[in-house]
C-alpha cells in the first residue's frame, strides 16, 4: 500500500506514450497455503464458469470463511493459460484505508510495463490506459478484499482476454460485469483434512471424535480451522479433544482461536468497524437471539423498534447480508454463523448496559409469546422458545417467561413433545418462585410431574407433585388442590403404590366433581380406574369408568374416551367379561387411529394382546405387544417402551419360547433400570426367573428371584404376590 502511494505521489509530468516492456511476465501470486485442503465442489463451479467465459467472478462470503485462499488456488490451476502476467492486488476492504483505485492502477500499469509517465493522471485517466495496455494481454488478476464495486470497476481489464478473481465480504451486486460465487464454512471432513494438514495427520486419526469435535466449534470456517491447528502445531503434547474442552465455553472461544497475529475475532472485528452505527446495533441485538434463525418481526422486537420501523429494521439486515455478517435464508428469515453470533454477543456485552440488554431479551420474548400459535409457527419456533425461555429465568425476566411457557405449553400436545414441554414448564417453576407466586409455581409443578410421566420417568415426578400439593393446600386454592392431587396420586400409583395412591385420587375426583370440571373428573377417574385394576379391584373400576363414560356422553373428547374404554376394557377383562372387554378395546382401537395417538394405539395395543394372551393366541399377542412397543418408540416414551418388551417376553414365554422371552425381558430391566422404576425392575425379574427356569437356567432364576426380592422389599403387591406364587409352585 505504501508502495502504491509512494508512486502515486510522484512529481506529475507529461504523458508520453513511451512503453517499456518488462523483462519477464509478472508473476505474483502468493503461494496457495500449505494447509489448504477441501474446496473440491467451489473448484469444480468456478473452473466451470471460466470455462463458459465469465472472465469477472466474485468469491463473496463470510470474513474468515476462505476467500483468499481458494481465489489463490484457482489463480494457480489457471495461470498457465494467461502467459502474460498474473496479477495479485490486496485492495484493503476490510481495513479502516481500503486501498484507492488510483494508486492500485498505477502499480498494475507498472507490473504491465508502462513508464512512470503513463501511471500518472486521474482515476478515469489511468483506468483506461490500463484497458489498453491490457486488451491486447492474457492476463490473470486477483483483486483480493475488496470493498465496494466502485473500488474495483475502475480495476478491470479490458477485452476477453483476460480473467478476474475478486474476493469480498460483500456481495458487489452493483458490479455488472461480474458473476457471483458465494461461499460458507467447509464440512467436517474438509475441515479434519484442513486441520491435519496443519496440526498433522497423525493427531487427527489418532483423536478423531476429538478433531471433529473441535472442528464443529470452529463452524467450519477455515481461518478458525487454521487457527486451531497452528495452536495444536505450537502444543505437541495437546490432542484435539483438549483443545476442543477448552472452546466448548462459548464465553472464551474467541479468545481460544487466536495464534500469533492471526484472530477470528479480528477478521470480524475488521468488518464491524465499516458499519454504520445503527447497523452495528442491529447486529449485535440480533446475534443475540437464542435460536438457529429468527424472522423479521423478531429481530425488530429486539432491535426496540415499533412498526412503523420494520422497514428501517429490514433495510438494514439486508445490509448485513449483504456484508455476509448474517445470511438470508428465505425472505423474512435470517441466520448468523455461531463465531460471529458469538462476536455479536461480545459486542452488546461491551457496547450496551445491562438493563438494555435485559431489555432486549424480554421484548423478544414477549414477541414470541404474542406470535405463538399451532402448526407451522411452533414446528419453526419451538427451539427458539425453549432456549428463549431458559435465558430468561438466568437473565431475570421471569414474568416475560411466565407469559410466553403460558402461551405456548398449550400447542404442545403432539406424542413427542415431552422433552420440551418438562424443559418449559421446569423453567416456568423457577420463573413462578422468584416472583412470589405460589400459584403460578403450582401449576407448572404440575406441568413438570406430566412432562415427566409422558416420557416415562415417573419417579422424577414424585417431589414436585409433593410440593405443588403442600402449595395448593396452604393457599386454600380447590382447583389447584385437586390438580396438584391428580398430579400426586398418579404418581404414586404409576410407582405402583396403590394404597397411598387411591385417597389423592378420590379426594381429585371430589373436587372436580365440586368444581364441574368433568373433564378433569373424568381424567382422575381414568387413572382411579387404572389403580383399581393393578391391585386386581376390577369391579371398583368398573363403577368409576362407566360414570366416566356417562360424564363423556356430550364432551367432544376422543382421547379421553379412548384412555375409558381402553380402561374398562381391562377391568372387564379381569373379570371374565371376554365379550365386554373385547367391544370396549376394539372401540378404543377405532378412536385411537382416528385421532392418529400412537400413545393412546400403544395402550391399546397392549390390552388387546392380553386378551390374546388369555386365548391363548401366542403369535397374534406377540404382533400386538411388538406393534406397541413400534408405537412408544416413536414417541420416545421409556415406560411404554420397557412395559412392552416386558408383555413381548410373557407372550414369548407362555408360548413355550422361553430363549426369545429372556432377551425381551433382558430389554425390559434395561430399560426400567434406566429409569430409575425399582418396582417395575424388580417385577421384570421375577417375570425373567421364571423364564430362566423353563430354560434350564436355576441358579440365575434363583439370582432373579432374590434381587427382585431385594427391589420389591415389603411392598404388597398383588402382581409381585401372583408371580412368587407362580415360581414357588414350579419344580426347581
Amino acid at each position: 500500500m505504501a508502495i502504491w502511494q509512494q508512486r502515486l505521489a510522484e512529481p506529475p509530468g507529461l504523458w508520453v506514450m513511451a512503453r517499456q516492456e518488462p523483462a519477464a511476465p509478472p508473476a505474483e501470486l502468493p503461494a496457495v497455503p500449505a494447509s489448504f485442503a477441501g474446496r473440491a465442489e467451489d473448484v469444480v463451479a468456478i473452473d466451470r464458469l471460466i470455462q463458459r467465459e465469465h472472465r469477472v467472478i466474485a468469491i463473496t462470503g463470510p470474513p474468515g470463511v476462505g476467500k483468499s485462499s481458494l481465489a489463490v488456488w484457482v489463480a494457480h490451476a489457471w495461470a498457465a493459460d494467461y502467459p502474460d502476467g498474473q496479477l495479485f492486488v490486496p485492495l484493503g476492504g476490510a481495513s479502516g484505508e481500503p486501498a484507492r483505485p488510483g494508486a492500485v492502477l498505477a502499480r498494475l500499469l507498472g507490473a504491465l510495463g508502462a513508464a512512470g509517465d503513463e501511471r500518472r493522471g486521474d482515476v478515469d485517466e489511468l483506468s483506461a490506459r490500463f484497458r489498453s495496455v491490457s486488451a491486447r494481454r492474457r492476463v490473470l488478476m486477483v483483486l483480493d478484499d475488496a470493498r465496494a464495486a466502485d473500488q474495483v470497476r475502475p480495476l478491470l481489464p479490458g477485452g476477453a482476454s483476460c480473467l478476474v478473481l475478486i474476493t469480498s465480504r460483500w456481495l458487489l451486486v452493483e458490479l455488472a460485469p461480474a458473476v457471483s460465487h458465494p461461499i460458507s464454512g467447509l464440512g467436517d471432513e474438509e475441515c479434519l483434512a484442513l486441520l491435519a494438514n496443519a496440526a498433522g495427520a497423525d493427531r487427527i486419526v489418532a483423536d478423531r471424535a476429538g478433531a471433529t469435535r473441535l472442528v464443529r466449534l470452529c463452524g467450519g470456517f477455515p481461518l478458525a480451522v487454521g487457527i486451531a491447528g497452528a495452536r495444536l502445531r505450537a502444543r505437541p503434547t495437546w490432542t484435539p479433544g483438549q483443545l476442543a474442552e477448552r472452546l466448548d465455553d462459548e464465553r472464551g472461544r474467541l479468545d481460544e482461536l487466536k495464534q500469533g497475529d492471526l484472530a477470528v475475532r479480528s477478521a470480524f472485528e475488521a468488518s464491524y468497524a465499516e458499519l454504520s452505527e445503527l447497523d452495528r446495533l442491529v447486529f449485535r441485538r440480533v446475534g443475540a437471539h437464542p435460536g438457529r434463525t429468527f424472522g423479521l418481526g423478531a429481530g425488530a422486537a429486539m432491535v426496540g423498534a415499533g412498526a412503523t420501523a420494520h422497514r428501517d429494521v429490514a433495510g438494514v439486515l439486508e445490509r448485513l447480508v449483504d456484508s455476509h455478517l448474517i445470511e438470508s435464508l428465505e425472505p423474512g428469515r435470517y441466520r448468523l454463523h455461531d463465531l460471529l453470533r458469538l462476536f455479536a454477543a461480545e459486542r452488546l456485552a461491551a457496547e450496551e448496559p445491562p438493563e438494555e440488554r435485559l431489555a432486549v431479551l424480554t421484548r423478544l420474548l414477549e414477541r414470541l409469546a404474542t406470535e405463538a400459535s399451532a402448526g407451522a409457527w411452533l414446528l419453526r419456533e419451538r427451539e427458539t422458545v425453549v432456549t428463549a425461555v431458559h435465558d430468561g429465568v438466568a437473565a431475570g425476566a421471569h414474568e416475560a417467561v411466565w407469559q410466553l411457557v403460558s402461551a405456548v405449553s398449550p400447542l404442545l400436545d403432539g406424542a413427542g413433545d415431552h422433552p420440551d414441554r418438562l424443559a418449559l414448564w421446569s423453567d416456568a417453576a423457577t420463573a413462578a418462585a422468584a416472583l412470589g407466586e405460589g400459584g403460578r409455581r403450582c401449576q407448572a409443578l404440575c406441568g413438570v410431574c406430566h412432562a415427566y410421566h409422558e416420557a416415562g420417568d415417573v419417579r422424577r415426578s414424585l417431589e414436585p407433585a409433593a410440593e405443588a400439593v403442600a402449595i395448593a393446600t396452604s393457599l386454600g386454592d380447590r382447583r389447584l388442590r385437586a390438580e396438584a392431587l391428580y398430579a400426586y396420586g398418579e404418581t404414586l400409583a404409576e410407582l405402583s403404590q396403590f394404597a397411598a395412591a387411591e385417597e389423592p385420587l378420590l379426594q381429585s375426583v371430589a373436587l372436580f366433581a365440586e368444581l364441574s370440571d368433568r373433564r378433569a373428573e373424568i381424567r382422575s377417574r381414568v387413572v382411579l380406574g387404572e389403580l383399581y385394576n393393578e391391585s386386581r379391584r376390577p369391579e371398583h373400576a368398573v363403577k368409576v369408568l362407566e360414570r366416566a363414560l356417562a360424564l363423556l356422553t356430550d364432551l367432544a373428547d376422543e382421547r379421553m374416551r379412548a384412555a375409558a374404554l381402553r380402561t374398562l376394557a381391562a377391568a372387564n377383562r379381569l373379570i371374565g367379561r371376554r365379550a365386554e372387554a373385547l367391544s370396549a378395546i376394539s372401540e378404543a382401537m377405532l378412536v385411537g387411529r382416528r385421532l392418529g395417538d400412537q400413545r393412546a394405539l400403544g395402550l391399546a395395543l397392549a390390552e388387546r394382546g392380553q386378551l390374546a394372551l388369555d386365548d391363548d393366541r401366542h403369535d397374534d399377542a406377540v404382533g400386538d405387544f411388538r406393534e406397541m412397543l413400534e408405537m412408544f418408540r416413536n414417541v420416545r416414551d421409556g415406560l411404554g417402551i420397557g412395559s412392552a418388551q416386558e408383555l413381548i417376553g410373557d407372550a414369548l414365554a407362555a408360548a413355550g419360547r422361553p430363549v426369545e422371552a429372556l432377551s425381551a425381558y433382558d430389554a425390559s430391566i434395561a430399560e426400567f433400570d434406566r429409569l430409575h422404576d425399582h418396582v417395575r425392575v424388580g417385577l421384570a425379574l421375577l417375570r425373567r426367573a421364571a423364564a430362566q427356569r423353563a430354560s434350564d437356567r436355576p441358579a440365575s432364576g434363583l439370582a432373579d428371584r432374590a434381587r427382585a426380592d431385594e427391589l420389591l422389599g415389603v411392598l404388597d403387591l398383588p402382581v409381585a404376590n401372583l408371580l412368587r406364587e407362580r415360581l414357588d409352585d414350579e419344580p426347581g
